[in-house]
């Protein structure tokens, strides 16, 4: 059985089943994954523009978006899905990414019943509308707008009750999932996850102006 003396997690009291500890230093794997994320939005970038050289700068940058939280999405909280139940034992890539992400957030060591339903939904759902969001975009699709909508509107209410749950337990009930070190609540926990707040309500923002100008502009036209 893991206890405090064997797993870097908090609280101490925490029982991740099977731990393992990395392999791969924590340098390894914040390069790995900033190379991997520069990787998709550079091949994503150059993909955009030679299929579609006259899309607007604004749609470029959420098209590369859309396709970067796609893979985060399906792939990366797919994976932890997955493998929910074994995450404190895997040693493989995304795993050894998972338990360092994990010292933020611990509740992605134990089975918690929120963030892996929150998760499910998120990978499965958000994960492949996002890159068909990314298409309509590219597409000038008549459906992108709801879409966009749609999917952003999940991201950006996930993310909120995410942030929430694990506040609130700490005011409630004086239990903190994150490391004390400053760098992993601030650096992991709330500026990581910031993007899925700050983008989507953009997008939000965004969609709802071109929906309520279309309709305004029907209504105009009928009245005519």
């Amino acid at each position: 059985m893991a206890t405090a003396l064997n797993h870097p997690f908090y609280p101490l009291d925490l029982n991740p089943i099977g731990y393992a500890a990395n392999t791969m230093s924590i340098t390894a794997l914040l390069e790995t994954f900033a190379v991997t994320v520069a990787g998709v939005i550079a091949l994503t970038s150059a993909v955009v523009k030679a299929a579609k050289p006259s899309i607007s700068r604004t749609d470029k940058v959420l098209v590369g978006w859309f396709v970067f939280s796609g893979c985060i999405h399906f792939v990366l909280e797919g994976y932890f899905v997955y493998n929910h139940k074994i995450m404190p034992r895997r040693l493989d890539l995304l795993g050894q990414m998972w338990k360092e992400y994990a010292k933020a957030d611990s509740r992605y060591m134990t089975m918690e019943p929120f963030v892996l339903c929150m998760e499910t939904i998120t990978a499965f759902a958000w994960g492949p509308l996002c890159y068909i969001t990314a298409w309509m975009i590219v597409s000038e699709s008549t459906h992108r707008h709801p879409a966009q909508m749609i999917v952003s509107m999940g991201q950006f209410y996930g993310d909120i009750l995410y942030y929430a749950t694990s506040i609130m337990e700490g005011i409630y009930h004086g239990r903190s999932y994150a490391r004390p070190e400053t760098f992993y609540y601030w650096g992991y926990f709330i500026f990581l996850n910031a993007f899925w707040i700050v983008i989507p309500a953009f997008c939000i923002y965004q969609s709802y102006s071109k929906m309520v100008g279309a309709f305004r502009q029907a209504s105009s036209s009928s009245v005519k």
